[in-house]
């Protein structure tokens, strides 16, 4: 990661997906290698620092959902964090998913440049209710990452929304439980904060007060990336699509193939929804 005066670059993608080929699906396995393998090559393609995957990377998180679309990440050979969605945990209990992704469940990375937070938002085996949640003990970890980043930029990842942020966010099962204080913890972030969120399939950018709020749609529905770049001066970020119309097709077979999922037949977002810039305040300089 760098240091003090250097810019660093995170490249983050929407929900997923990645689906087991049932026998009555109108899809083939071939069919979905060729999507995948291809969309993830042109993820990775992307020149970043580290490459973020904002949950429901699987469509039902099953052994061989893991460690198929694991195969292919691990032939990039690049930096990769997978945070936790609901579709994730719902074949398997969180820590058989662990055990085959070699991800921690939650964990902080801190550099001179910025601090980046990554939550497990998701419910175990909730077929119910996919709405997110965050237990005590994140709750308490989270407070304590607040905290000791100061005035460095702090950038959140997590699969659900805060309630009451981004599109969507306020309906039920949508966000994070608003009966948990999240916001409460993150109000308390010295400078700049970054809470990046999928879940809701939608792009959508809010600001409340010293935060910002990235939401991502479901790759599915738009083979496209968002890239963070943090400088000394603003967090920016970018929107970059793949147009490629043999992707889009593809997308859309396996979109309509697939159970466990439905292509979004709205607008996605605007230009707005996609693209933003965070302006960073200097620390003041202390005088002796």
């Amino acid at each position: 990661m760098k240091g003090a005066g250097e810019s660093m670059k995170i490249a983050v993608i929407g929900d997923l997906h990645y689906p087991t080929v049932k026998e009555d699906y109108a899809l083939s396995q071939g069919e979905r290698q060729l999507f995948y393998e291809s969309f993830m090559a042109h993820f990775f393609s992307i020149p970043a620092d580290l490459y973020v995957s904002i949950g429901d990377l699987t469509n039902f998180g099953t052994k061989d959902e893991l460690e198929d679309i694991y195969a292919i990440i691990d032939q990039h050979q690049k930096s990769f964090v997978h945070v936790l969605g609901n579709h994730d945990v719902y074949a398997m209990k969180r820590g058989e998913v662990l055990k085959i992704t070699q991800q921690d469940r939650f964990h902080s990375i801190s550099t001179e440049t910025a601090v980046l937070a990554f939550l497990d938002t998701a419910q175990e085996q909730n077929y119910e209710d996919w709405g997110g949640t965050l237990d005590t003990e994140q709750q308490y970890w989270l407070a304590e990452v607040v905290e000791e980043s100061g005035s460095r930029p702090l950038i959140t990842f997590g699969h659900h929304p805060v309630y009451g942020t981004t599109k969507n966010s306020s309906k039920e099962k949508r966000s994070i439980s608003p009966d948990i204080p999240v916001w409460d913890l993150l109000n308390k972030k010295q400078n700049a904060g970054l809470y990046v969120n999928g879940h809701n399939h939608f792009n959508s950018i809010a600001a409340r007060e010293q935060w910002t709020f990235l939401q991502i749609a479901a790759v599915l529905d738009e083979q496209a990336v968002r890239v963070i770049e943090v400088s000394e001066t603003m967090i920016s970020i970018d929107y970059v699509p793949f147009d490629d119309s043999s992707l889009r097709q593809q997308a859309q077979a396996i979109g309509n193939a697939i159970d466990h999922f439905r292509l979004n037949p709205h607008p996605l977002g605007t230009e707005a929804d996609v693209k933003y810039a965070i302006p960073l305040v200097a620390e003041k300089i202390k005088l002796t």
